[in-house]
């Protein structure tokens, strides 16, 4: 009976002493110094402000007019040239995070790329070269026939655009080969972009088919109709290999063609 009395007075004593603590402590005024230990006046620490994230959003893809290159005959001094037609990718990146997001560079990674077959026994001494955001040098190493690059291969570019907080911001990036000779047939690509931060994080987009003009008068986009000029082939049956080609590229899943890629496809629809 007395143990059990003395635990009663042990228990109550603890009590009391917490009771002091837990008031003490209530009654103490806390120093802090800065947004770091006082927070940002929202009941949060300044470091648990979300980091920055990035999200490609679109992507889209067209020949359009706005790079710069040279042009002349073989053997002369060309003439510089701009407003040039090429391939241009349009990539809408967005920051989701609350603080700055600096993309440092952007990789694009070619998966196909090479020429299409050339159908017409036409050609000259007439050269242009352009200078894209990415350009494939005219000694990329080709496969057996000499059409085709030997894939796969990427090509980095350094950059410095900053994203801002809960933002979006549109990237252009261009590409093609460095020269396109007379009478050549078109180019055509299927690419994988990444856009890389300065903290290390990625976000990669594609698959994208996109195809140039080429060379070829008797084989071109035709822009204000959103279609293909294609004349009678010299080759007996090249027009239906190009058709086959196209039509496998298109069936990659999750592919992004490039306005002319699609309307290439479908132009070649009637020669398989």
């Amino acid at each position: 009976m007395h143990a059990r009395k003395k635990a009663r007075c042990v228990a109550a004593a603890l009590t009391m002493l917490s009771l002091c603590s837990i008031q003490a402590c209530s009654q103490q005024k806390v120093q802090c110094s800065g947004e770091a230990q006082c927070g940002d006046g929202n009941g949060r620490n300044a470091d648990a402000k979300k980091a920055a994230e990035l999200e490609v959003a679109t992507v889209t893809a067209e020949i359009k007019a706005g790079v710069s290159g040279e042009q002349g005959r073989v053997g002369e001094t060309p003439e510089k040239e701009s407003g040039l037609r090429a391939v241009h990718i349009y990539l809408t990146a967005g920051n989701l995070g609350d603080r700055p997001a600096l993309i440092s560079k952007a990789t694009i990674t070619f998966e196909k790329s090479g020429y299409l077959k050339p159908c017409y026994g036409i050609g000259g001494d007439l050269l242009s070269t352009a200078t894209y955001s990415f350009t494939i040098p005219d000694d990329q190493p080709r496969g057996e026939g000499g059409l085709l690059h030997k894939t796969p291969f990427s090509m980095t570019k350094d950059l410095t655009h900053e994203i801002p907080p809960n933002k979006y911001e549109k990237f252009t990036l261009t590409v093609g080969p460095k020269t396109i000779p007379d009478g050549g047939s078109p180019w055509f690509g299927v690419t994988y972009v990444t856009l890389h931060r300065d903290t290390g994080e990625e976000v990669k987009v594609g698959p994208i088919a996109v195809v140039n003009s080429g060379g070829n008068p008797a084989f071109y986009p035709e822009f204000d109709k959103n279609a293909w000029h294609i004349e009678q082939e010299t080759f007996s049956g090249c027009t239906k290999e190009n058709a086959d080609l196209v039509a496998s590229v298109m069936k990659i899943p999750k592919l992004t063609p490039s306005t002319e890629f699609a309307s290439l496809h479908k132009a070649l629809q009637e020669y398989r």
